[in-house]
């Protein structure tokens, strides 16, 4: 009843996204924002919680791809008696400016008989608000309007459609060269549909929005506003695919990110380490902006730094939450959906995040380090912008001393996690360099005695000599894949024997099979993880600035292997 996790592929349009499996369904999909309820939420419960599904009617296999540099999906299908292809993808308008219409979202499917003839089967089957709300459905000339949960969604194509036991059903017998446009629309905040909203989708409609969407697409990964052009080689392809997928993170209404579009995934399976991810981290924000800034997209971190400013405005540097909905919400209670049974049967089902109401201290080290590399690019900082970068500074000498809940928002802290002292000292080491750039008012003096103090510290207290290595906090020797970034943001240089050691050590143990656990210690919840992907990447990392580039490339092409067929994590 369940697809691999891996089966499925990824489409958006920059406010919401949706997951399409290998056999043409799609089973999750929140609208009309990425952390909104689920109108179909099959990948958490594949009985109660809803899924589009075309396919053939007939035994098949199936491929899937992207067509090359967009976030259009592509799955090929071929039967005994002919070859069909879907094309799946959300509107984004090619404008030239990311100004989109919030309240206007359009799904396309395109369905073409390439060889043969295909029955093709449709079921649409929405239940809105995480499968607790049934569907109403009207039907229309050109297709059914189906509402539930104050939601109102469109369903036209070119071909009939029926209704059957709360579902849309069809099945078309269609011959080589037929094709099929299917547009799964909203009609925004107005009462009532227009004429227009209720009209069938038409072939020229769809085939000038797909033409759209791929010039935007395209357009935008090969875009580099610092005009300067790198070229990867071998892992263009790849690197490709990561810009892609993490734009379809980036939420256009407000400049945030989100850390992930599902809720609930399982760390193992029947494990209770299911969390809803859909909201935006400052640190996991960081990390992403890093990325995409190194392949010259500038834009992002400059949207994002805006709405932090507004944030700090409010809030203040003492009230910087770790984490925000996508437009600012503070409040983000973490719920059960006791009626959902989870992927593959992993309860509990959440919705909302309590570890928003942590204090993180390495927050205030991501956000200075991304606004000293947005200066380096543009050749300056706002005037307006720096009394925020201050405030940050002054915020991060009264209080680095202080205990939290660390990176990995374990549940059984605060400690004194190293990570954190780390980015302490990053926050007052990029905020000198950014006033002494610009010749901004900054407590220069103190600031450079607690950037001693912090490192005096550091190296007496989060060194283990017994383990010759960095540990994840005070009065431990456990290790913390974490600690591999303490050379990146230049507390230490790489070369230094305390990084060295500490980087043998983490491989050896916290390694399995190649990948890296982000820890091993207890955290307060009971089950197992898994290695983490991205900790990984950070030892690839560290062997490069170290130079052992043929350990880090034979690393390297492991990570690769352990992408789907379409090149996702």
């Amino acid at each position: 009843m369940y697809k691999k996790i891996c089966d499925y592929g990824i489409i958006g349009n920059l406010q919401t996204i949706a997951l399409v499996a290998l056999d043409g369904s799609i089973d999750w999909f929140c609208f009309p924002h990425i952390d909104s309820p689920s109108v179909f939420a099959a990948l958490l419960d594949s009985r109660k919680g809803g899924s589009f599904c075309l396919k053939p009617a007939d035994p098949f296999d199936s491929t899937a791809e992207y067509i090359p540099d967009t976030n259009i999906l592509k799955t090929s299908f071929r039967t005994r008696t002919g070859v069909m292809s879907l094309t799946d993808f959300m509107y984004i308008p090619f404008t030239g400016k990311e100004n989109l219409q919030e309240e206007r979202q359009a799904l396309y499917r395109y369905i073409e008989i390439e060889e043969g003839e295909l029955k093709v089967n449709l079921i649409f089957a929405p239940r809105f608000n995480y499968a607790r709300t049934m569907p109403e459905f009207e039907i229309i000339e050109g297709g059914v309007v189906t509402r539930g949960n104050n939601v109102e969604l469109i369903l036209t194509a070119t071909h009939p459609l029926k209704i059957s036991e709360n579902s849309a059903i069809a099945t078309w017998k269609l011959l080589a060269g037929e094709r099929v446009w299917l547009k799964l629309g909203s009609v925004g905040s107005r009462e009532e549909c227009s004429l227009e909203d209720k009209s069938c989708v038409s072939i020229l409609e769809g085939d000038e929005h797909l033409a759209e969407t791929k010039a935007f697409w395209r357009s935008w990964v090969r875009k580099s506003e610092t005009g300067r052009v790198s070229s990867f080689g071998p892992y263009q392809a790849m690197i490709n695919r990561s810009a892609l997928t993490l734009k379809l993170l980036y939420y256009n209404p407000t400049g945030t990110i989100a850390a992930a579009a599902t809720t609930s995934l399982p760390e193992e399976i029947g494990g209770e380490r299911n969390w809803d991810y859909r909201y935006t981290w400052i640190r996991d924000t960081s990390f992403t902006l890093q990325a995409l800034f190194n392949l010259g997209h500038l834009s992002e971190t400059e949207g994002y730094l805006r709405w932090v400013e507004k944030i700090l405005s409010e809030d203040g540097a003492d009230k910087l939450m770790i984490m925000y909905g996508l437009r600012g919400e503070r409040e983000m209670p973490e719920l059960t959906l006791e009626h959902l049974e989870g992927y593959r049967g992993s309860r509990p089902v959440r919705i909302g995040n309590k570890a928003s109401t942590q204090k993180q201290l390495d927050i205030y080290g991501e956000i200075m380090n991304a606004a000293l590399k947005l200066s380096e690019y543009v050749g300056k900082i706002d005037a307006q912008i720096w009394p925020m970068l201050r405030n940050i500074c002054d915020y991060v000498v009264g209080n680095w001393q202080k205990k939290d809940s660390g990176i990995w928002e374990v549940r059984d802290g605060p400690f004194h996690f190293v990570y954190s002292k780390v980015m302490c000292w990053v926050a007052l080491d990029r905020g000198l360099i950014i006033a002494k750039r610009y010749g901004f008012e900054a407590d220069s003096e103190r600031w450079s005695e607690t950037m001693k103090r912090i490192k005096e510290e550091v190296l007496e207290r989060g060194y283990s000599k017994d383990k010759e290595a960095f540990v994840q906090h005070y009065d431990t020797n456990e290790l913390d894949a974490s600690n591999l970034l303490i050379p990146y943001y230049g507390f230490l240089p790489y070369n230094d024997e305390k990084i060295i050691s500490t980087i043998e050590a983490t491989k050896r143990e916290l390694s399995h099979n190649g990948f890296l656990y982000r820890y091993k210690t207890s955290d307060g919840l009971t089950g197992h993880e898994g290695t983490f992907l991205l900790c990984t990447f950070w030892l690839i990392d560290c062997l490069i600035n170290q130079g052992s580039i043929e350990e880090a490339e034979i690393l390297l092409r492991k990570m690769e292997r352990a992408c789907n067929h379409l090149g996702l994590f």
